[in-house]
């Protein structure tokens, strides 16, 4: 008769090993109380500080969310300028997007395209876009075209560098592969290099969108005041902080929320994607 001598910490485990989560999943309800507090937060520590203050350059949370919900509901007169300045923004996005998303597509997949335009997309994220929006009014005077070149010009070059990286980011085996199998180049964009890339690809529209926003507001309060950067201009102007800083929250509520929708699509495509 044999007795087991093997030590206890060698014998075989008869119980699975339990493995430790380091990392909790939080719920969307706590998610969302979260950013309740986060908001409630900063909106009291906005009141308190500008209750101490006292200056008529800095308007108080209540007054700023009232003169917000007068420009909305009352006086109407945030939707024009926001309209104006959107039509602009929607075009100059949308020919950025056009632009930036098949030469991105290219310079990840042909090194000769990508050496070509490589010294073009160094240039243009170490260049500051600001000076030169007067050039580009001389060249092509007051109106449309203008605003949506500027923001073009803000938003453009980052698309094609995420979409660049999201394609590279592939591995080049399944190209391989899926061409050892006779995919030919259409068929190893539709079915292995755009999926792949999905993910880098809306951060790269994400960002191209914030980018867009920030051109659009620069346009309009350097040079071409007109929609939401004559508000801007007019209120600060006049010394109505409140409705400048709530024209301020209007456009970051538009930026928020065109983001929001971005994630839910990009999520949404995921899951049909799997």
């Amino acid at each position: 008769m044999t007795t087991n001598t093997l030590p206890a910490a060698s014998r075989p485990q008869t119980k699975p090993i339990e493995i430790l989560h380091l990392g909790r999943t939080v719920r969307p309800t706590t998610t969302v109380l979260l950013r309740l507090a986060a908001i409630a937060l900063f909106a009291g520590l906005w009141e308190i500080g500008a209750r101490s203050a006292d200056s008529i350059l800095i308007p108080t949370f209540s007054d700023t969310m009232v003169g917000l919900f007068d420009m909305m509901f009352v006086t109407g007169e945030l939707w024009p300028a926001l309209g104006v300045s959107n039509l602009a923004l929607v075009i100059g996005y949308a020919t950025a997007v056009v632009i930036a998303v098949p030469l991105g597509l290219a310079m990840a997949r042909w090194q000769a395209v990508d050496r070509l335009l490589s010294p073009i997309t160094a240039a243009t994220i170490a260049l500051p876009i600001s000076p030169l929006i007067p050039i580009i009014l001389v060249a092509f005077g007051l109106g449309m075209l203008p605003k949506v070149l500027v923001i073009v010009l803000f938003a453009w070059v980052y698309i094609l560098t995420n979409v660049r990286a999201g394609v590279r980011t592939v591995p080049r085996t399944l190209s391989e592969m899926a061409r050892s199998f006779g995919a030919g180049e259409g068929r190893v964009w539709a079915r292995i290099l755009i999926p792949g890339a999905v993910p880098a690809i809306f951060s790269g529209l994400r960002i191209g969108l914030s980018r867009a926003f920030a051109g659009m507001v620069i346009v309009e309060l350097i040079m071409l005041p007109v929609g939401i950067g004559q508000s801007m201009l007019d209120y600060r102007g006049t010394f109505q902080s409140d409705l400048l800083y709530a024209t301020t929250i209007a456009v970051v509520l538009e930026a928020v929320l065109l983001a929001t929708l971005m994630q839910t699509f990009e999520r949404r495509l995921m899951k049909w994607k799997k």
